[in-house]
């Protein structure tokens, strides 16, 4: 556990210096739209997980997930206020972990610890449902169907000491997600390489505000207020693997959802 946690500290540590602080100035409606589309579907869950369980009566699987997520509408908006500055990807970090029992029922949860590093805030939380079909209600040999049931919430804040959109010095701006959704895959049931893909429907509502005395980040046609709140929906592709060493697993992968696209991985103990 120990030294779980050092890596973890080690993969936030370098989101931070990957991602900095954006600056954001002047959100128009359509910007806005893009920008929390992109926040969004970067915190919906995912424990990069195969449709198969951990055992026919009782498994347990612990590790660490590391990734990112295409940001190219956001990046649009940081370098139109700073062209030497940029935000190609928003990261994403935490520790796994999937529980299986009888009938083929399994269970995952991901956390990211509420973490500070320098000026940057960020924890998030995810859990879901699965049931594998394949263990007791469809008997197809070499062949693993299951489908998830899944919710998260995450919340990143960063203070900023620039003077933007007549936003004082030391303003906050903070982000806060939530997703719901429902996907269902299949995979061979191969001894060590078991790839996987899938097919869903996901939902994310992401609230954006700034805590200042006065001045606000978006443009006054949008809203004259200081936070604004998009709900956004659709369908979601997963194509993954995992290479099962017995003990040892590791998997990748990758996500489109709500017109983004997303990359995890895995490195895990199973038991």
């Amino acid at each position: 556990m120990k030294r779980s946690i050092i890596l973890l500290l080690l993969a936030l540590t370098s989101i931070h210096s990957y991602a900095g602080t954006p600056a954001l100035e002047n959100i128009n409606e359509s910007q806005f739209k893009k920008i929390t589309k992109e926040f969004g579907a970067n915190f919906v869950h995912t424990a990069v997980t195969p449709p198969e369980s951990l055992g026919a009566v009782f498994g347990v699987e612990v590790g660490l997930l590391a990734g990112v997520t295409e940001s190219d509408e956001t990046n649009k908006v940081v370098k139109s206020v700073d062209a030497d500055s940029k935000l190609e990807y928003v990261p994403h970090a935490g520790l796994m972990a999937q529980v299986s029992i009888p009938f083929g029922i399994s269970f995952e949860a991901t956390m990211l610890p509420e973490t500070e590093a320098s000026d940057l805030s960020i924890k998030a939380f995810s859990f879901a449902g699965k049931w594998t079909l394949t263990d007791s209600l469809l008997k197809i040999p070499f062949l693993d169907i299951a489908t998830r049931f899944h919710i998260g919430s995450s919340e990143a804040s960063y203070k900023t000491s620039d003077s933007v959109s007549s936003v004082p010095v030391d303003s906050e701006v903070k982000f806060e997600t939530s997703s719901w959704g429902i996907n269902l895959m299949a995979g061979p049931n191969l001894l060590l390489f078991k790839p996987y893909a899938g097919i869903g429907y996901v939902s994310t509502k992401t609230d954006l505000s700034v805590t200042s005395t006065t001045g606000t980040i978006f443009d006054s046609s949008f809203t004259t207020g200081k936070s604004a709140s998009e709900k956004h929906s659709g369908a979601q592709f997963i194509v993954g693997a995992e290479l099962d060493l017995f003990v040892l697993h590791i998997g990748a992968e990758y996500t489109k959802l709500l017109d983004t696209q997303k990359y995890t991985a895995k490195l895990s103990l199973a038991f």
